[in-house]
């Protein structure tokens, strides 16, 4: 009997690690601390949280700089993509090792390739000084701005020691002055709206409608409040990342499939990956037409 009952706990352990997900949740946030084990940025990874960005004092007074990176072509990446989030972790530290918060935005497709637009918060230019990185939800993987993937990464460190993840984003960070400079991001985050949620103010490309709609399908949209509107505001031309939420929104309309978590662990239907990859192929679709009107025809009115 003692063996039987020492048999079923072990085999109970091994059921819950084998399950995973479905035994445990998942953390509401990322937290990277100091060596002092004090929380110096604290990453929300609710999925509905990552459909937009905080609005914080820097994103209100645009007291931030935007560049373009390259999203990385990892499984890892693909598998926590999701038609609803737009924001993806990001970090920046300077050379005397101060860190800055950092977003990765979905931008859709740009040229022909997956494109991050990366807001660094506190300052106005690309320096030489800061170098970035994006990481995968759970800050289990990290990538340069050019979509490399860092080998030997230590995921504990990463999340416990503010000197490991200096000594990271200068050996494989890439630095804001070797990024391209995206102009019109200021313009583009003031067209947005703006609400309270149970994590802080949030801004986020997702219209009024859009929410309500969401609400209808994912109670925790309802919890949004709004505090300022864009509604009067045409969207900005150069808002790629409101024209990529355009063309999901009209996907999520017509099947109604809701966000679960969003790490590369979590689990989602044959349904939702079939539509994430019904409008992975319209935003690619739109690039293609967005490069080809940029093509002059040749002179003389045609081809022989």
């Amino acid at each position: 009997m003692k063996l039987l009952k020492t048999y079923m706990v072990r085999l109970s352990v091994v059921l819950l690690a084998i399950l995973g997900g479905c035994a445990t949740s998942r953390p509401n946030s990322v937290d990277l601390r100091n060596e002092k084990s004090e929380i110096v940025c604290k990453m929300t990874v609710d999925p509905v949280m990552l459909s937009g960005i905080p609005y914080t004092e820097d994103i209100r007074t645009g007291n931030f700089v935007a560049v373009l990176g390259d999203v990385p072509q990892v499984a890892t990446w693909f598998s926590e993509f999701d038609a609803l989030r737009i924001r993806y972790q990001a970090h920046a530290v300077g050379s005397d090792g101060r860190e800055y918060p950092a977003y990765a935005i979905d931008a859709g497709f740009i040229g022909g390739a997956r494109r991050y637009i990366v807001i660094v918060e506190g300052i106005k230019d690309r320096r030489s000084d800061i170098r970035v990185q994006t990481y995968s939800t759970l800050f289990a993987e990290a990538y340069s701005l050019k979509g490399e993937r860092m080998e030997g990464f230590d995921e504990k460190k990463a999340l416990n020691s503010e000197r490991y993840r200096a000594q990271i984003c200068a050996t494989y960070g890439t630095p804001l002055s070797e990024c391209r400079l995206v102009t019109g991001m200021r313009k583009a985050i003031g067209h947005w709206d703006v609400y309270k949620t149970p994590s802080g103010p949030l801004a986020t490309p997702f219209s009024e409608q859009d929410v309500k709609y969401l609400a209808g399908i994912n109670p925790q949209y309802g919890y949004w409040e709004k505090l300022t509107s864009s509604a009067n505001l045409a969207v900005s031309p150069l808002d790629y990342v409101s024209s990529t939420i355009g063309i999901a929104m009209d996907f999520i309309r017509a099947f109604g499939v809701k966000s679960v978590g969003l790490d590369y662990q979590s689990v989602q239907s044959r349904q939702k990956q079939g539509i994430n990859m019904m409008i992975l192929e319209a935003q690619r679709q739109k690039d293609v037409r967005r490069m080809l009107q940029t093509i002059k025809p040749p002179a003389g009115g045609g081809t022989k």
